[in-house]
């Protein structure tokens, strides 16, 4: 066996020897409530790979790693940790077949879908060679199995259920996620004594931030953005790129009022294709005057230019569009009518009326409706949907299988074949790669969905807050943080 990597972070038998740092660290979530949610399960979870303060790999119960045979295999060493005891008595030390029979009983559907992504949802896909020493034999292999293995979802668990103790615990009231450290020697380096997570308004996390009783403000997304960059001043503002895409959701299947069982506007290919077209990213980047904020024309932003018609000039790709539009019969004098649903924040608001500029001079009249004013026990009418898509992790295999047949409507059988090939390229980064743009071309040749930015996720940091660092995941563990006056960030 070749050895292609070995790393030994330590950081739980670091030298540095500081004590874990107090305080309570108070943090304003603004969205849905999906990332107040991770960060909690983040925080109470303990996962053989941790992530630090700069969203990078650290080790959580696996103490080190390496890879065999160019990275179709994964060694990790455990560390010499034991289960809670009970009436004071220790608890069994924790070993090999705790980590395989967890990895063997998924609790949710979202641990199954992280562990087919892993490549482990296999029965002979974990082993226990020896007590302290897990072995992993991912099918396919994945260039990025460590940082599936971070992802809470893959929390360590026991037969009964149990779920291996994290650094914090967690309670819930009013509204109100509160994180208390378990202990001094919790994993990971748990360092704020208390977290609260609330999840109010925009308007009101300024207010708070802004008067000293939130230490951390976190966007979900770019909700929120606009008022954030009118209250804050100086540098507390920060702005991250994320990794994912944000655009329109196409809905193939409203038919036109009055006319039930009929297809829907967007069943025909050549609107979606002529719709893809006549979006004009740039212009939607440049309203919004920041440059973390880029434009996204692909699926996934790393990608090399595409090589069909989304790499026209603006001028050809209206006239591509205009002719598509002719072809089923619609234009300036017979104008094709659809709704859009976006969320209710200014934000969407101004993406909503710039798609709406560029497609206007097409004969595109666009209807907004926004989520706030339906019943949300019901499905709103819609043809199209803005959304923001945020990857788990940065793997363009993954993301792009979310556009699967079986998934969404419309879709492509080549792009299902390419993904499967991409999967099963395995550590092959240039074969994976070719064949994740490959894929990702045939999505766009029938589009369900019509890129137009790269996410982003921004934050306020008060002045003292240590351990929280910008990183190119946009990923902030909150037990890596200590509120001001809480004494500054382990060096080691």
């Amino acid at each position: 066996m070749r050895l292609r990597l070995f790393l030994v972070p330590m950081l739980l038998l670091a030298a540095c020897s500081d004590p874990p740092q107090g305080g309570e660290l108070k943090v304003a979530v603004i969205g849905d409530g999906t990332l107040a949610n991770h960060l909690a399960a983040e925080a109470t979870s303990a996962t053989l790979v941790q992530r630090g303060a700069n969203g990078e790999l650290a080790t959580g119960l696996a103490t080190s790693w390496r890879f065999l045979d160019d990275g179709d295999a994964l060694i990790l060493r455990l560390a010499p940790l034991r289960w809670p005891g009970t009436e004071g008595k220790p608890g069994a030390e924790l070993v090999a077949n705790d980590i395989v029979g967890s990895l063997r009983r998924p609790r949710s559907n979202t641990a199954r879908a992280v562990l087919a992504e892993a490549g482990l949802a296999g029965r002979n896909t974990a082993r226990a060679p020896i007590a302290r020493v897990v072995e992993l034999l991912p099918r396919p292999p994945t260039p990025f199995l460590l940082d599936w293995l971070a992802e809470p979802a893959l929390a360590l668990h026991n037969r009964r259920g149990m779920a291996w103790p994290g650094p914090y615990t967690e309670s819930r009231a009013n509204g109100v996620i509160t994180l208390d450290r378990r202990r001094a020697d919790a994993l990971p380096d748990a360092r704020a004594a208390r977290i609260r997570i609330e999840q109010p308004d925009v308007a009101s996390a300024v207010r708070r931030f802004t008067a000293g009783d939130v230490h951390v403000v976190l966007g979900q997304g770019l909700a929120g953005l606009g008022t954030v960059r009118a209250g804050a001043t100086g540098r507390a503002l920060i702005v991250e790129p994320a990794r994912g895409v944000i655009g329109l959701a196409i809905n193939p299947n409203l038919p036109a009022r009055g006319k039930p069982g009929k297809a829907g506007l967007l069943a025909d290919s050549q609107l979606r294709r002529a719709l893809l077209l006549a979006a004009d990213p740039d212009a939607l980047a440049n309203r919004f005057a920041l440059s973390a904020l880029q434009a996204q024309n692909r699926l996934w932003d790393d990608l090399p230019l595409p090589a069909d018609g989304r790499a026209l000039p603006r001028e050809e790709r209206m006239a591509q569009a205009a002719a598509l539009l002719a072809e089923a019969g619609y234009g300036p004098e017979v104008p094709l009518s659809l709704i859009l649903l976006i969320p209710q924040t200014a934000e969407a608001d101004l993406i909503a009326r710039e798609v709406a500029a560029s497609w206007a001079p097409l004969g595109i009249a666009l209807k907004i409706v926004r989520s706030a004013e339906t019943d949300p026990n019901d499905t709103p009418r819609h043809d199209l949907a803005l959304q923001q898509i945020v990857a788990r992790v940065p793997d363009a295999v993954a993301h792009l299988a979310r556009w699967r047949c079986g998934r969404v409507q419309p879709c492509s059988a080549d792009a299902d074949r390419l993904i499967n090939d991409a999967r099963r390229a395995g550590t092959d980064l240039a074969t994976r790669a070719a064949t994740v743009m490959a894929a990702e071309t045939a999505l766009m040749a029938d589009p369900a969905f019509i890129p137009l930015l790269r996410p982003v996720r921004w934050a306020l940091v008060a002045r003292g807050v240590s351990g929280f660092e910008t990183n190119a995941f946009a990923r902030h563990p909150l037990g890596r943080m200590a509120p001001p006056g809480a004494g500054s960030a382990n060096p080691g």
